[in-house]
């Protein structure tokens, strides 16, 4: 049902792109639109949304010699909210939070034999601000600069086939970046690029007692989003995320061992149809996104040891309520 329904969404935006076409209005405009990629709430307004994500996904597992060591797939369902207040009409403060009532990761071994992990709970919260520094009623674009910060309050806890794990990130994480936009009354087109600051990590195995630390870095995030707007009631947004991963050191404190993890950069495509049931109040929209993770390399002091994750993708199917009073 869910690949069904992201079909259609990806052929429903496929038929509306021409159609929105030839209907374009490029009108400069500063509109604050609701569900807009560059909406900001006005000076003592409550801007918030909640969503319900499912995200399925899939990789195999390749020892020293290349040989597949093992599958998996991975099944998540995910609750996020997001509350922003408009301190001014140019400065936003917000926070987040996320929960995982269920996930689970089923791992296939090349012998045969299946392991299923399971892990459930709440995100660590994360709280941000968005300062507009060039506003397009008054200027050509629209330049915003943010960041958000997010505590290592929960701990970290990881997945084993007796015992489950957490959603917590298990160290302390921050965002900042800038964000310009230009709009029509048909179209909205926003680039950015932010670095992404995580720190070091702890992850703890209940069952054994064993402790992960992962060492902090830093990843880089360039993304481009858009929406076309068919009418006062119909919209939709497309979108492209990448993200240049970095290198990081991992320990095994029980086994004393280290190694050095390679991630693979993502790229995550956006696509969604927004209908406006209050105009610039209430907004609800069905989402999907695909993702595709280069291959991530686990690199030990003796070859024999390392692994690589690669064939890495997933899509999410989901449904999002923006509102905004008063």
């Amino acid at each position: 049902m869910l690949l069904k329904t992201a079909k259609w969404l990806i052929g429903a935006t496929a038929t509306l792109l021409p159609l929105a076409a030839q209907a374009q209005d490029m009108t400069p405009d500063a509109s604050r639109i609701l569900s807009d990629p560059n909406y900001l709430p006005l000076d003592g307004q409550l801007w918030g949304y909640t969503n319900y994500f499912h995200t399925w996904s899939n990789g195999a597992t390749f020892n020293s010699l290349g040989s597949q060591a093992s599958t998996f797939h991975s099944d998540i369902n995910d609750i996020n909210q997001f509350i922003g207040y408009g301190i001014t009409d140019d400065l936003m403060i917000d926070a987040s939070i996320g929960y995982e009532p269920n996930a689970s990761r089923n791992v296939q071994v090349a012998n045969g034999s299946v392991e299923t992990l399971q892990r459930s709970g709440f995100s660590d919260p994360t709280f941000g601000a968005t300062y507009r520094l060039l506003d397009q009623a008054a200027s050509p674009v629209t330049l915003d600069v943010f960041g958000s910060y997010s505590p290592d309050w929960i701990t970290s806890k990881t997945a084993t086939a007796t015992a489950g794990g957490n959603f917590a990130n298990g160290g302390q994480a921050g965002e900042i970046g800038a964000a310009l936009a230009e709009e029509t009354r048909s179209i909205t087109l926003r680039g950015a690029f932010a670095a992404n600051f995580l720190g070091d990590r702890q992850i703890d195995d209940a069952v054994t007692g064993d402790v992960f630390d992962q060492g902090g870095h830093t990843n880089y995030i360039l993304s481009l989003a858009t929406q076309t707007r068919l009418s006062d009631q119909i919209s939709f947004n497309a979108g492209v995320t990448h993200i240049f991963a970095s290198n990081s050191n991992y320990t095994d404190t029980l086994k004393n061992r280290t190694s050095t993890i390679h991630p693979g950069d993502d790229t995550v495509l956006d696509l969604a149809v927004n209908y406006q049931f209050v105009p610039d109040i209430v907004v609800g929209s069905v989402i999907y996104r695909h993702g595709i993770t280069g291959d991530n390399a686990t690199v030990y002091t003796n070859p024999v040891a390392d692994r690589t994750v690669a064939d890495q993708y997933r899509n999410l199917i989901g449904v999002q309520l923006d509102y905004a009073f008063p």
